[in-house]
């Protein structure tokens, strides 16, 4: 859950973007994006909101895109995801999974009472659920509540959220494991008078996974992440030696992002002995996304290297503006976590008001596809773009 983005027009001179949520009685906030291969569809999700302000959400919405014989992407008319929802809470925080195995789509989501603001939540006002798919989010199932697995987990939560934004699914012995980035806002000791205002310290949030080794049999929650950090994204890395670990790209309170890898498929974390990627003031979500490294190479009349399953990562992030008026959606490279310093600088690849964002892989190797937060006049809007790894700032696919 966020604050809103200040509103600004795009510096036209850049490439094209494809408004995929944008309506004059409406805003819409908190991207999540998911290309499906199985599917050869793209999936775009996001917040309808009365305002911008969190507790103005309503309904998740949801457009498909897929592929024409000419290259461009048709996209389906939004619609309004009224099987994710569940009455007298407004329902927030999209993110979506698909679990090759049995080719069902999971989207996950919290849902919120009423209009109370993420500040007055109590315990026993935020549910966790999810719905599935097996046919391209043409039919969803009934939503599922996993609220008791955070109950459980912890006794003295306040309030909890998913995402927002893509988990993942863990290849090689761990198949079958989904992954659910999420936050959980804790109180420790006795609340006091000034709780609500979240001033006293009383409070802080922690970034735990939600994992399943079994789908939909059977829910965990990990070790929570003991540094305050919020809304976190995941990815399956593989250092040059071969070891596969769990990345972890959370949003936090201090000057740099926070950075964990785990051993354990997402049970624990290990902060990073350096960290690097800085921070917005007062923080923003960020989306991170894995992908072979060798793709680093393509379009460049090199090939990568033969057997080679090192993995590089994708981060994108605001990387200008104050408090929350976030602007220029900046786009960070990294071949390894293991090189020093480990990202490079960012290539904008929104100028202008922006704020969240997810990150996808496309069809072909070295491209890729981001869904974000901008201005656009009166109303905040989510506009979807593709590019490449070497010219992410340029057009990748033609205007549909």
């Amino acid at each position: 859950m966020g604050n809103s983005s200040s509103n600004s027009k795009t510096n036209r001179t850049h490439p094209p973007e494809t408004p995929l949520f944008a309506d004059k009685d409406y805003d819409f906030r908190i991207p999540a994006l998911l290309y499906v291969r199985e599917w050869n569809t793209f999936l775009a999700f996001a917040e309808k909101r009365r305002t911008s302000r969190d507790e103005h959400a309503e309904n998740l919405v949801m457009r498909k895109g897929t592929r024409q014989t000419e290259g461009t992407l048709q996209w389906s008319p939004t619609e309004d995801l009224m099987k994710a929802t569940v009455k007298g809470y407004r329902t927030m925080n999209p993110c979506p999974v698909f679990e090759r195995n049995s080719k069902t789509l999971f989207l996950f989501f919290i849902c919120l009472k009423g209009s109370v603001p993420e500040c007055a939540l109590k315990p026993g006002m935020s549910l966790l659920c999810y719905v599935t798919s097996r046919d391209c989010g043409k039919t969803w199932s009934d939503p599922t509540d996993l609220t008791h697995i955070i109950v459980n987990n912890f006794p003295k939560y306040k309030t909890f959220a998913v995402g927002p934004g893509h988990g993942i699914q863990l290849s090689g012995e761990l198949s079958s494991s989904l992954l659910i980035p999420a936050y959980v806002k804790v109180v420790k000791g006795s609340p006091c008078c000034w709780c609500l205002a979240g001033i006293c310290g009383c409070e802080s949030n922690h970034s735990v996974v939600i994992r399943s080794q079994n789908p939909p049999d059977t829910w965990q929650v990990g070790e929570p992440i003991a540094m305050k950090t919020g809304e976190c994204q995941l990815a399956e890395v593989c250092n040059r030696e071969g070891t596969r670990q769990v990345y972890m790209n959370a949003r936090s309170a201090g000057e740099f992002r926070l950075e964990a890898l785990s051993d354990d498929g997402g049970i624990s974390f290990t902060l990073l002995p350096e960290l690097t990627l800085k921070e917005r003031p007062k923080g923003c979500q960020g989306s991170v996304l894995a992908f072979p490294a060798r793709e680093l190479l393509v379009g460049q009349g090199e090939g990568g290297q033969e057997g080679s399953q090192e993995t590089a990562l994708l981060f994108s992030h605001p990387t200008a503006g104050e408090g929350y008026h976030r602007k220029d959606l900046g786009l960070y490279k990294s071949k390894s976590l293991q090189d020093q310093p480990p990202w490079g600088k960012p290539s904008i690849i929104h100028p202008g008001t922006s704020g969240y964002s997810d990150l996808t892989h496309c069809e072909k190797e070295g491209q890729f596809a981001c869904l974000m937060e901008c201005g656009g006049g009166e109303r905040l809007q989510i506009v979807f773009r593709e590019f490449d790894l070497h010219s992410p700032s340029g057009a990748m696919s033609k205007a549909p």
